[in-house]
């Protein structure tokens, strides 16, 4: 095989010819003007020969370099046009989405049907899962993911923060104001995920250590549905139970929350932000989501919750 020039000499080359300027080229590449020279010189060793002349206050592009852009720069529009064909959506009618279980589950199968009014000419497809799909295919164009951040290789966009705080069916407030309980004989209903130790052991804690640990499961789901059937007070996350706080169907018992380590996210590989139906969705969820923040500051001021630290 030839042997090549190198290929981010050949760009800086370009933009130095196509302005006939280091200094133009060094801004359009936010780089130095040195840096620019070193890159042109580096072109000129390879191929033996000048392709500007430094003059006292300006460069010019010899007849070999006049020859020789016109086949970077169909070269370079050739690669430009062969990567998008790569970022290009497949299905743009279709916007695939996959979720944490429980916040597809609680929020957004309830909410989607909104978006779907808006945007008609959108089928939507929703998976949930607790592992980050790879996009090694097409068969997924975003991610909502529950965590730290830190997505590797990929564009993450944090959506919303989370509270938590203990929670339970109004009949067991009930008993506790009648003395028929007393808080720390209130049985205990735990997500038994590895990363939320921490908050467990502070929950069991606040309860005086000495409650019941009655259920212990690995979904919010489930474990929002054991304290709406009575089982017991769970430390829930506010964005999944606003809405029956706001009914009454779930109760908070004393007045402290936690603020969860963790935030929600949009995880995709950049481009596939670029999609229209990627921006729409985008857009919309996170005007969706605005609500729970402005719905947990009237909350927390009105029950009076204070601030536990993890």
């Amino acid at each position: 095989m030839t042997r090549l020039p190198p290929l981010k000499a050949l760009r800086v080359f370009q933009f130095a010819a196509e302005s006939g300027s280091f200094k133009l080229a060094a801004e359009k590449l936010n780089v130095t003007q040195a840096a620019i020279s070193q890159q042109i010189k580096l072109l000129e060793d390879f191929f033996g020969e000048p392709l500007f002349l430094r003059l006292n206050r300006e460069v010019r592009a010899t007849p070999s370099a006049h020859r020789l852009l016109p086949y970077i720069q169909q070269a370079f529009a050739l690669i430009e046009e062969g990567s998008k064909t790569l970022e290009q959506d497949s299905f743009p009618h279709q916007l695939k989405i996959t979720s944490i279980p429980s916040f597809a589950a609680q929020w957004l199968i309830p909410k989607l049907g909104a978006f779907q009014t808006q945007h008609p000419d959108l089928s939507c497809f929703v998976s949930t899962s607790l592992d980050l799909h790879d996009f090694s295919d097409d068969s997924q164009d975003l991610a909502i993911r529950f965590g730290s951040g830190g997505f590797v290789g990929l564009e993450e966009r944090m959506i919303a923060n989370d509270y938590i705080l203990p929670l339970c069916h109004p009949m067991l407030l009930e008993q506790l104001n009648r003395g028929e309980r007393t808080i720390d004989e209130m049985p205990i209903l735990l997500d038994s995920s590895q990363e939320l130790e921490t908050l467990n052991n502070a929950f069991k804690a606040m309860f005086g250590g000495t409650s019941k640990v009655a259920l212990q499961v690995k979904d919010s789901s489930l474990l929002m549905n054991a304290a709406l059937n009575g089982q017991g007070v769970a430390p829930i996350r506010y964005s999944l139970a606003f809405e029956l706080i706001q009914r009454g169907q779930l109760v908070c018992p004393v007045n402290f929350y936690w603020h969860s380590v963790f935030s929600y996210y949009l995880v995709a590989p950049e481009s596939y932000f670029q999609r229209h139906k990627v921006k729409v969705f985008s857009q919309w969820i996170i005007n969706e989501v605005s609500v729970i923040e402005s719905t947990w500051q009237v909350y927390k001021q009105k029950a009076g919750l204070q601030l536990q630290r993890l």
